[in-house]
């Protein structure tokens, strides 16, 4: 073997393999999706080696055994003397070359989506350090959504997005890689030549769990839509429920006072360059201005791009792109254009009509509102031995129209009256089959000329308020900054207006949002218990679960972890330890790897696949024959790999309908959330479900809260109907309607979320 180190001074390489001490001889520590370690012992001089030069150690034929960092100072004891020369003992830690990628803090990503876990790791090698090479990553599988918070470092991010994507995160040679787990196969047999029964120690353990509720945070619950009618004295109306996220998530905020893009924000698509000035941004020749990450279009999704001053040509403000910073219009789900001094909105890819001309000298404010009634457009992927890579247990909620609000304002910078003027709105509609994520530009054009102050983009939970006058049509009510021009704002119970803004009297008022709940699904596997019973026991092993990774955002997410759980845990579990020389690994193998999958095969024992989980390396002298193993493995059944999550209690009243391993959760009636109160009068009222009933299905309609789904219950039955639209009578007295839709199956299923209709008097 022989042993270097680098100062990274760009001497290159000092060969220190004389210095090793031999009563010290390296060892290797490798755990599975973690840096490696080692440890080593030099008899050198003061001065030799310090902390953070890099160290490699080789074999005999040249290849690696392991390449890192000095993660320390290194413990010096005295040794003696030679030629009057003290020498030291030194004892070296080093870390991989994955700690490289730790030296910074990550910056915040409120939600990375729409990425496979090898674009995700990809991202975030990018930021930890450019300098790496990406070509062997794989994509492997979706990474979901992800949260990166500020100073969390490469190593766990990484770690914790290649676990769920039950793939083998490695760093060597300045060059990340990602596999799936499995990609290097071996089998070890008690037929091998070189295997030693002795050193194999394996465990097997009875299934854990067949029945498991997996808890998480709140979730979006019921869909509720409340209708008042105005008294025109009213600045705030009370709302029954709760509002999931009533508070406003900044996702990017920037007033472009540095003297460059900041890459922790943005990232510039055009070839032309960017100026940064006093007033902002500006471009004179094009930009493609874009949020380095992408949002999803879910809930109440607000772009501002306020302080723009503009010059010439066409540019898009506050764009909502698919595939990118896009390449033409037709790339733009929503924004505001100017071309040619004409502000037009551009929705679906399409330039609308002109709706005013730029004036000279003015700064305009630009704003895109996109509202989806499912805050979480797509769930979490959750990955077991079973179901994984492109095939991982995932569900998805994009149920519902898409409503696209564009607004404008001019503000006359000599005239500080100027600031407080309400929003105009350019455009109200709606948007069939919108994607569930996009890229959002603040600025995008080719030929663009102008400035941009500063722009920012939040997400909130589903919020949506609409009004009416009598005798005309429905209006969106603009959600946001009062004191930007908006008409409304919401707090956690409560939609307040201005007084300029608040409904006259007469005028029909809607307003709609997500309930706040607790997201929590059981699920069961009754084969299993059926297997697992006995006189004394029904078979039964349940268990509640707070899964931390990937963190459930709906209850349909953690029915989906329960499911990918059940997939490991009613199995019998594999583990164990095998220990041998270098020269008598399984099938001639020279290296063992975590993530290597073993396939045991014992004509005494059980016949199993396991993962490697960790790999040490012992050497009992300064030669690669002197190399020790041992390998530590686990199934997913023995140790879940893909699920993070601890058992945990609660203390709470929660009623959770069990569903069944084998159900297709993708196969439910979708929930309701266009079903609208569509009109009504002192005696009347007209229900819309907003979609046709399935066929050999409806619509249930019941009162007095969310229960008794189903047709063993009556006592809170109004109805069942099998037409999209129908009438009920006004009691004259604030009423609420609970509803759901059902199939034709027998007995009928039910969509997942209640929708709640409330006519308040």
């Amino acid at each position: 073997m022989r042993l270097t180190i680098d100062k990274l001074d760009g001497n290159g390489e000092r060969d220190l393999s004389a210095m090793l001490d031999a009563d010290a001889p390296p060892k290797i520590v490798r755990k599975l999706n973690q840096a490696p370690t080692m440890t080593v012992g030099l008899v050198c001089g003061m001065g030799t080696v310090s902390a953070g030069y890099k160290v490699r150690l080789y074999r005999d034929d040249g290849s690696l055994w392991f390449s890192g960092y000095l993660a320390e100072a290194p413990l010096l004891e005295l040794a003696g003397e030679v030629m009057g020369a003290q020498l030291f003992r030194a004892a070296l830690k080093a870390a991989g070359e994955m700690s490289a990628l730790d030296r910074i803090a990550l910056s915040e990503h409120v939600s990375m989506v729409g990425k496979t876990a090898g674009q995700a790791i990809a991202a975030l090698s990018g930021e930890a350090n450019s300098g790496f090479a990406l070509t062997a990553v794989q994509d492997v599988a979706a990474a979901g959504s992800s949260t990166i918070e500020i100073g969390e470092r490469w190593s766990a991010a990484a770690g914790q997005i290649a676990d769920c994507a039950r793939a083998e995160l490695t760093v060597e040679n300045h060059a990340v890689a990602l596999a799936a787990i499995g990609t290097v196969t071996r089998q070890l047999s008690d037929g091998d030549a070189g295997f030693v029964p002795d050193a194999l120690k394996l465990t097997t353990g009875a299934p854990k769990a067949n029945d498991i509720m997996v808890i998480g945070s709140n979730e979006p619950a019921m869909y509720v839509r409340e209708c008042f009618t105005s008294l025109g004295t009213e600045t705030y109306y009370d709302l029954s429920y709760d509002v999931f996220d009533s508070t406003a998530a900044v996702l990017v905020e920037d007033d472009f006072k540095a003297t460059a893009l900041d890459p922790t924000k943005w990232v510039n698509d055009s070839q032309a360059a960017l100026t940064f000035t006093g007033a902002g941004v500006e471009t004179t020749s094009g930009a493609a201005l874009r949020y380095r990450d992408q949002v999803e279009i879910g809930g109440l999704l607000m772009l501002e791009q306020t302080g723009i001053s503009y010059t010439s040509g066409t540019g898009i403000f506050g764009g909502l792109f698919s595939g990118g910073a896009g390449d033409a219009v037709s790339d733009c789900l929503a924004g505001v254009m100017i071309s040619n001094g004409s502000i037009m909105p551009v929705v679906g890819g399409a330039a609308l009509a002109a709706a005013q001309q730029v004036s000279a000298g003015m700064l305009y404010e630009f704003r895109t509102l996109v509202f989806h009634p499912e805050p979480v457009r797509t769930g979490q992927a959750y990955a077991s031995s079973v179901c994984n890579g492109q095939g991982a247990r995932t569900s998805e909620a994009s149920f519902g129209l898409t409503r696209i609000v564009l607004t404008m304002r001019q503000i006359d910078p000599t005239n500080a009256a100027t600031a407080s003027v309400a929003q105009t709105v350019i455009y109200d509609g709606t948007y069939a089959n919108a994607q569930a994520y996009g890229d959002y530009c603040a600025m995008w054009g080719a030929n663009l000329a102008a400035t941009l102050g500063h722009a920012q983009a939040t997400k909130q939970g589903a919020v949506w308020v609409q009004s009416m006058l009598p005798g005309a049509a429905w209006r969106t009510r603009v959600i946001g900054d009062v004191a930007a021009g908006a008409e409304c704002y919401l707090s956690a119970k409560e939609v307040h207006f201005t007084a300029a803004t608040e409904p006259v009297a007469g005028e029909q008022l809607e307003v709609f949002y997500r309930a706040k709940g607790l997201a929590c699904g059981r699920v069961t596997d009754a084969t299993s218990a059926q297997a697992l019973a006995n006189t004394e026991d029904a078979g039964t092993r349940a268990m509640v679960a707070h899964v931390t990774a990937p963190a459930p955002r709906t209850s349909l997410d953690c029915e989906q972890a329960a499911r990918a759980l059940l997939d490991d845990l009613t199995q019998a579990g594999n583990s164990g330890t095998y220990e041998c020389w270098a020269g008598w690994l399984p099938q001639g193998a020279t290296d063992v790897q975590p993530g290597e999958l073993w396939k045991i095969s014992l004509s005494w024992g059980p016949q199993c696949a396991a993962i490697v989980r960790e790999v040490e390396i012992a050497f009992q002298g300064l030669a690669d024959g002197a190399a020790l193993f041992k390998v530590s493995f686990a199934d997913d059944a023995a140790k879940p790999l893909a699920v993070r999550f601890v058992e945990t209690k609660r203390n709470a009243l929660i009623a959770v309908v069990a569903s069944a391993l084998a159900e297709n959760v993708s196969q439910r009636p979708p929930g309701l959330p266009d079903a609208r109160l569509s009109a009504w009068n002192a005696s009347t009222m007209t229900l819309d479900m907003g979609t046709a009933p399935i066929a050999g299905g409806g619509f249930e309609v019941r009162v007095g809260g969310d229960w008794g789904w189903g047709t063993a219950t009556s006592q809170n039955l109004v109805g069942r109907y099998s037409t999209q639209t129908f009438t009920l009578p006004n009691s004259g007295v604030t009423q609420a309607f609970y509803l759901r839709q059902y199939d034709g199956s027998t007995p009928p299923q039910y969509s997942p979320y209640t929708a709640v209709l409330k006519l308040v008097v």
